[in-house]
């Protein structure tokens, strides 16, 4: 049980850019070496918001073997934070620290010398020398990091999805540093370097500053129980009040090479059944997960819920759960650096065949990494929460979004036009 099984999807993607003359012990150091520095103090901890925001900067961080500090006062949780135990931050965060990649744990004194970045939350003070210094801040539906210079008192307060992507966008930056280490050693150097500059002014809106926040979600599905439903989860478990049941098909157990990017897994249980591992990590959060071992496939003789949720690599099974006719199907997916949600309504836009009309015959594991994975499965779900407010548009001009959150400005938002010749629209005409 190594942290190169542990690592092994991540060391994957990263050989997109990186040849050979880098060998997997120099990329895994690349990864380990990149030190960072996590700090907030208790009056921009006040909230549920920036809570959320520190947490999930730090699991990301550490789901990439970074070496990550946390430099902050010991503050209660406003509500819980799956996967943490207790119920204060930093005790919290290092007792998980220790359960999720083999030989990694979170940090809590202050770093001898010179770090290679550090995470300000809001204008707290920051006591370190580092190459890098950005400010994160959030309003509820957008996340935004900022000069150090230019920070500002946190602005979030207890609806935490503009937290999680301040979170996310910290951690995106922790790892370009990491892949700027090993400039050398790239298949196009240039390239490589303007891929992960760093950003240090910027933010990401997921919703209108107008949509409802709403916590009472119903009864949903979800097929597959793997990375994008884990951060679809660890989303939803963190709205204040959620309530909602879903069911949950996914056959498989856990592995060690999941422990890259599932936010909600556990090293300690790295072999228990995903969907059984997943309602037990989300009791007493107000999402009530009812596990079953099955894969959907064409021929399943199950009945699905109105609502469904798809974060399947499997391109196929996305046509299948459309075949069933939901009345609004979600679906999250990545591609190398990558993230992209769709939606789909009956009788609304193209299907998810209009939109995936291929299928892709590798079936050699799938290079991902943390931080993409987590956006795929926050875009998803923001899609869902703006479809239970009535927020998503009729006109469906917003139905794909694909993201490289490498570089934020390369977002894409676009409706999908329905396909004169998709086998699973023709079926819906003809039902």
């Amino acid at each position: 049980m190594s942290l190169r099984e542990a690592l092994d999807r991540t060391l994957r993607l990263m050989r997109d850019d990186i040849g050979q003359t880098a060998d997997d012990e120099m990329l895994i150091s690349a990864l380990t070496e990149t030190v960072v520095v996590i700090t907030a103090n208790a009056e921009n901890l006040a909230t549920h918001s920036a809570q959320t925001a520190f947490v999930t900067a730090a699991i990301l961080m550490a789901r990439s073997a970074h070496r990550v500090h946390l430099i902050a006062p010991d503050v209660a949780l406003s509500r819980v934070q799956p996967p943490l135990s207790g119920r204060t931050l930093v005790t919290g965060l290092v007792e998980i620290g220790r359960d999720m990649l083999p030989g990694i744990a979170f940090e809590t004194q202050v770093p001898n010398g010179h770090v290679d970045l550090a995470i300000v939350l809001g204008d707290s003070s920051l006591s370190v020398q580092a190459s890098q210094v950005i400010s994160l801040n959030a309003s509820d539906w957008t996340g935004t990091i900022t000069r150090y210079t230019g920070a500002t008192p946190w602005q979030g307060t207890s609806w935490p999805i503009g937290g999680m992507a301040a979170g996310a966008m910290a951690a995106t930056e922790a790892f370009k540093i990491a892949m700027r280490s090993l400039k050398a050693h790239a298949h196009n150097p240039g390239i490589m370097m303007e891929m992960f500059a760093p950003i240090e002014d910027g933010s990401f809106q997921l919703a209108p500053p107008q949509t409802s926040c709403i916590s009472d979600l119903g009864n949903f599905d979800c097929v597959s129980g793997g990375a994008i439903t884990h951060s679809l989860m660890y989303v939803l478990a963190r709205l204040p009040g959620v309530q909602a049941c879903s069911r949950v098909f996914e056959p498989e157990s856990a592995g060690l090479s999941n422990l890259n990017r599932y936010m909600l897994l556990r090293w300690s249980h790295r072999d228990a059944s995903k969907a059984k591992d997943l309602q037990q990590i989300c009791e007493g959060t107000g999402i009530a997960i009812e596990p079953v071992p099955r894969r959907f496939e064409d021929d399943s003789d199950i009945t699905l819920r109105p609502l469904v949720i798809v974060g399947v690599d499997d391109i196929p099974s996305r046509w299948y759960v459309q075949r069933t006719g939901p009345q609004w199907l979600g679906i999250g997916a990545t591609t190398h650096w990558s993230a992209m949600a769709s939606y789909h309504e009956r009788g609304s836009g193209g299907c998810a065949e209009c939109l995936h009309p291929y299928d892709d015959l590798d079936a050699s594991p799938i290079p991902t990494v943390a931080f993409v994975s987590f956006w795929a499965g926050l875009l998803t779900a923001v899609y869902f929460l703006r479809h239970r407010s009535g927020g998503l548009s009729s006109a469906g001009l917003e139905q794909q979004v694909y993201l490289t959150p490498l570089q934020f400005a390369n977002v894409m938002w676009a409706g999908v036009p329905a396909c004169p010749s998709c086998p699973t629209c023709a079926r819906e005409r003809e039902g």
